[in-house]
């Protein structure tokens, strides 16, 4: 819980400056781009996040990844100032948290479709238009395979399922001839 709530203060802090300075879609991406960097290598994780090494070592490279990443003067501050607090293991909070508060006043939504087959890029961009319409928003797609689906589509937008699967369809036929 605690881990929650520092993670958004610190993301809720640097949204506000964001939005100040009219660059929340840069700063969402380069906070994503900087919890790929560190979700990616379990040594840069661990030299991060782990107090055994000294705040001197870890400042230093947490300094060297926002200029390898051109991030904005402000993230690469607020990664200085985790550092420097030894709260760099709320550094995925924080860009998650970041990324939705970016989503929201962006108006844009986040679906994970699962499909048996991967999506065609044309059945993915038509996807994304029809959830766009029923949800109001722009759509990203986060796409997945699942092969026990047997044909058809999954799609979780938020808490709410489209469950256009063959398994789902055949599910419901079977109810409705017990009936």
């Amino acid at each position: 819980m605690i881990v929650g709530s520092i993670a958004r203060r610190y993301a809720k802090a640097l949204f506000d400056l964001a939005v100040e300075a009219g660059r929340v879609e840069a700063w969402a991406e380069g906070l994503s781009a900087l919890q790929k960097a560190v979700a990616s290598s379990p040594e840069l994780k661990d030299l991060l996040e782990n107090p055994v090494y000294a705040k001197e070592q870890r400042q230093a490279v947490a300094g060297k990844l926002a200029a390898a990443l051109s991030l904005d003067l402000q993230p690469t501050h607020l990664l200085a100032l985790l550092a420097e607090r030894n709260r760099l293991a709320y550094l995925s909070g924080i860009a998650d948290t970041f990324g939705q508060l970016a989503d929201r006043k962006l108006g844009r939504v986040r679906a994970r479709v699962t499909s048996a087959v991967p999506l065609a890029d044309g059945e993915a961009q038509a996807l994304s238009q029809r959830l766009a319409a029923a949800t109001g928003a722009q759509v990203l797609l986060e796409r997945a395979v699942d092969p026990a689906l047997l044909g058809g589509v999954v799609a979780q937008v938020g808490s709410l399922v489209y469950d256009g699967s063959l398994r789902a369809q055949l599910e419901a036929l079977r109810r409705s001839m017990k009936q």
